[in-house]
């Protein structure tokens, strides 16, 4: 008999202002998540409020309701589109009597399962730890303080949740002092690199087709169809061409880093630093978003709005539309007249390919040319 997987019932909050067909499709993002986390999303709810309830978030009542529906489907998690804090976890367990997980702590369970690498599982583990941390509950509420040993005067020593959260603190600090470590071992493998070689990230939304790109301007790369595929960056060198004054190869290193997504838990963008670095450091930036999204334009907001909290907001950048041949002739004149200095391609075909290493050969004499920047870098 083969066991199914984990079944999950999804709620999302709908205030006044909130529109129901944007609320679906955070909602679908959401299911695609949970059946990245392994799940399988059985049913799903707007819980319409106008004010967030500090007790559970939603309403007892909405949350009771939706619970029902859930243990029908034979759900045992219910899983929210929105961050909620350690109590309101608790509080939806005790009404429901099933097993809640936010947004976050979603993300943070992807993020567990794939990370594979020494760097990868210590960021993941200090974000995990500093979204834990004022989320921890007295497990162990049927002891008495711990006190001293036999003879020893004294008051009452530490509760539990105060040893639970020194040893958090303790664990964290370790974690930090790793990926410092770890950081100046990257910086040091940076500048070990070629100096002549102009540096290229790529960065975008999740599952954009990043490392499908990567793969056909540098022939490395394994592109899974997959959120959060890749946690770990891969640096690859690109081949652009050859100089025609000196028959001598021109080249690019070309840097694939974790995607983007909207409400990215501040947590791993912070435990990420290392790794968003080649970002930082990076000369030029190719932005790869999905061109076939319905979402395509609140996908760039939230790659603008990353890019400029991790300090990248005025590197020079070339929009890549990816997958545009799911898109019909009318569709792609349409996209061509809202962002007339994207690139359209199709990794599978490598139409527009030649564009983007155009533009790339552009940066080995200098930077490429100043250009006035879309309504979706701005903010």
């Amino acid at each position: 008999m083969t066991e199914h997987p984990t079944r999950c019932f999804l709620l999302a909050h709908q205030g006044s202002r909130d529109r129901a067909d944007q609320v679906e499709d955070h909602l679908a993002e959401l299911a695609e998540l949970a059946r990245a986390c392994g799940m399988e999303p059985m049913g799903q709810h707007h819980l319409r409020r106008p004010t967030i309830d500090s007790r559970c978030f939603y309403g007892t009542g909405q949350v009771e309701a939706a619970a029902e529906e859930a243990r029908r489907m034979e759900a045992e998690y219910l899983i929210c589109d929105d961050e909620l804090s350690g109590s309101q976890v608790r509080n939806i367990e005790k009404i429901t009597g099933l097993h809640c997980l936010d947004r976050t702590g979603l993300i943070l369970a992807i993020f567990e399962q794939r990370a594979k690498t020494r760097e990868a599982k210590a960021q993941v583990e200090l974000a995990r730890f500093e979204y834990e941390l004022p989320r921890l509950k007295g497990a162990w509420t049927h002891l008495e303080r711990q006190v001293g040993g036999v003879g020893i005067r004294g008051g009452a020593g530490e509760t539990q949740i105060e040893v639970d959260r020194r040893m958090t603190r303790v664990r964290i600090g370790q974690l930090k002092k790793e990926l410092l470590h770890l950081e100046r071992v990257r910086e040091t493998q940076r500048q070990g690199r070629l100096l002549n070689l102009p540096r290229v990230a790529l960065v975008g939304y999740t599952n954009a087709g990043k490392t499908s790109l990567l793969k056909v301007l540098t022939g490395e790369g394994e592109p899974v169809d997959m959120l959060f595929a890749t946690l770990d960056t891969t640096t690859r060198r690109a081949w652009l061409g050859q100089d025609d004054e000196t028959g001598m190869p021109r080249q690019a290193l070309i840097s694939d880093t974790v995607g983007f997504i909207r409400k990215l838990p501040h947590q791993l963008v912070a435990a990420f630093r290392s790794t968003l670095g080649e970002v930082r450091t990076a000369e030029a930036l190719l932005v790869v978003a999905d061109a076939a999204s319905p979402e395509l334009e609140d996908h760039l907001k939230v790659v603008g709005a990353t890019l400029r909290e991790i300090g990248c907001g005025d590197h020079p950048r070339l929009l890549v539309l990816n997958q545009v041949d799911r898109l019909t002739r009318p569709q792609r004149l349409d996209m061509k007249r809202l962002h007339p200095e994207a690139v359209q391609t199709c990794a599978l075909t490598k139409r527009g390919v030649e564009e983007i290493r155009e533009w790339l050969l552009e940066l080995i004499p200098g930077p490429p040319r100043p250009r006035e920047p879309e309504a979706w870098e701005l903010g």
